[in-house]
């Protein structure tokens, strides 16, 4: 039973881009504010609006300001919520030329349509792992820090697609051992019926 429920779990996710994307995974070397290409047509500025430029003045270039590892963690509840501008307030401003389509906080697994006006040349973008030291916010020099982005056209036609869904009204009609949308779990939790479905599978082929 125990093995039977481990394949069920939701495998643990290697990276927070979605399939359809285009990765990428930016070495932060030129500073902040970094251009990011997205595509021919559309790119994105990564940057720290933090407003105390003193306070970088003598950091260690080598000390952490964020990582996305506490998005990977998994969840504990003992573990207290970060108080108030402990996270970095790192942002990406996707634009077009110079037309600024949107902009999204730098969290792991957070995806955003960039273009609310309606208009053309919509932009998915979606945020994975990254990680800021504080080199990178003094000036230009490769400090470990990096970015992982995900990117997509979003006003295009999908390439492929599935049948409309059935009326409601046939669905009533069909048998009920027709009805059933997936054979996981069948197995374990009613095999007869998972024999059945087998049987009716070969005699239509």
């Amino acid at each position: 039973m125990i093995t039977v429920l481990a394949a069920l779990l939701v495998p643990d996710p290697a990276s927070a881009l979605p399939e359809g994307f285009t990765p990428l995974r930016v070495p932060l070397i030129a500073g902040l504010p970094q251009r990011i290409a997205l595509g021919a047509a559309h790119h994105a500025v990564l940057v720290l609006p933090t407003g105390l430029a003193r306070s970088w003045v003598a950091a260690d270039p080598a000390a952490l300001v964020g990582t996305s590892d506490p998005d990977f963690a998994p969840f504990d509840p003992g573990t207290p919520l970060p108080g108030l501008g402990a996270r970095a307030p790192l942002r990406l401003v996707v634009r077009a030329g110079t037309d600024v389509l949107g902009s999204l906080p730098v969290v792991a697994g957070l995806r955003r349509m960039c273009r609310d006006d309606g208009g053309a040349g919509v932009l998915e973008v979606c945020v994975g792992a990254w990680q800021l030291r504080a080199g990178t916010v003094l000036g230009a020099g490769d400090f470990g820090s990096f970015v992982e982005l995900g990117w997509r056209r979003a006003d295009l036609a999908a390439r492929a697609f599935g049948p409309p869904p059935p009326s409601r009204f046939v669905l009533k009609r069909t048998p009920l051992i027709e009805r059933i949308e997936s054979d996981l779990g069948l197995e374990w939790r009613a095999p007869h019926l998972a024999r059945q479905r087998a049987f009716l599978r070969k005699a239509q082929s």
